[in-house]
């Protein structure tokens, strides 16, 4: 049971992370921010890169490296996207669906399928997320579905999240394929490497305008945090399956409700009964997926 621990210091990264995208992309575009979040990440990694075993790389490795790459980059993306556009509460009980995805891609790839406690569990996270957005005005039994339809912020991190089951599980066969600290630190590098000339060629003159110490000030936090929250997921991978990891992970959508109605005065009221159902069938998919 120790991956708990990373799992749950990723949650809290992830949902402070959040945070700071969001004051972000008030003074930057997203493709900026995106890879600010990588060019610092990988900076703090260089240590890690240095002192890592050096493993025989496969095509396996390279596949999923690759692969993975192109996903996260348009999911990630989004993700910063969907931030901007709407309250962090109400788009980040969108994350909850990934393990509910990651089920069926774990199945492919690892073999995983849930136990008909599992398949409780997914029920009672599809009706959290399908209350989330339940006009209490109207009562109409198809709100859910209109305000998805008129949401972009949440239409941005659906996205992602059906994204994220891909690069969970991507992510997982990288570090199967060759180690812990090199493929943390080496992929975080290979991101930011490949992603400069997307936010260069973004805005030219904005990314120029971001090498001054206010500007890297502000977004230092950014890297910084997910730094942490991305070693700390990785080492929960290490120690038990992606699905697990995941759905402890997306104990962020509380952190980050908190966060939203703390940080940026947003409404919390509305969302604190789904964002329960959604947790709780995690938590439940937790305890039974085997």
């Amino acid at each position: 049971m120790l991956w708990i621990i990373p799992a749950f210091v990723s949650a809290i990264g992830v949902a402070l992370q959040s945070v700071y995208i969001k004051k972000n992309t008030f003074h930057f575009n997203e493709m900026i921010v995106t890879w600010s979040v990588l060019a610092f990440s990988s900076i703090l990694y260089l240590p890690l890169l240095f002192i890592s075993n050096k493993p025989d790389l496969s095509t396996t490795f390279w596949i999923a490296v690759i692969a993975r790459l192109f996903i996260d980059s348009i999911g990630f993306t989004f993700y910063i996207k969907g931030l901007k556009e709407a309250p962090i509460s109400l788009v980040m009980p969108m994350v909850s669906i990934v393990p509910i995805l990651l089920i069926i891609v774990s199945f492919i790839i690892n073999h995983l399928f849930p136990t008909p406690l599992g398949i409780l569990g997914i029920i009672i996270t599809v009706f959290g997320i399908y209350y989330l957005n339940f006009d209490h005005d109207t009562k109409n039994i198809l709100s859910p579905f209109i305000a998805l339809k008129n949401n972009r912020g949440v239409q941005y991190v659906l996205i992602f999240a059906v994204s994220q089951a891909f690069v969970t599980s991507l992510a997982k066969l990288g570090i199967d394929k060759s180690n812990l600290l090199f493929y943390t630190s080496f992929y975080q590098l290979f991101w930011a490497v490949c992603f400069l000339p997307v936010a260069y060629f973004a805005n030219p003159k904005e990314f120029r305008s971001i090498f001054n110490v206010r500007d890297l000030k502000r977004l230092f936090p950014v890297g910084g945090l997910d730094a942490l929250q991305v070693l700390a997921q990785n080492i929960a991978f290490v120690l038990t399956l992606p699905v697990y990891v995941q759905s402890v992970q997306n104990t962020s959508i509380l952190f980050a409700s908190f966060f939203g109605w703390y940080f940026f005065k947003e409404k919390l009221e509305k969302h604190v009964i789904p964002t329960i159902l959604i947790v709780a069938g995690i938590i439940l998919l937790t305890i039974v997926q085997k």
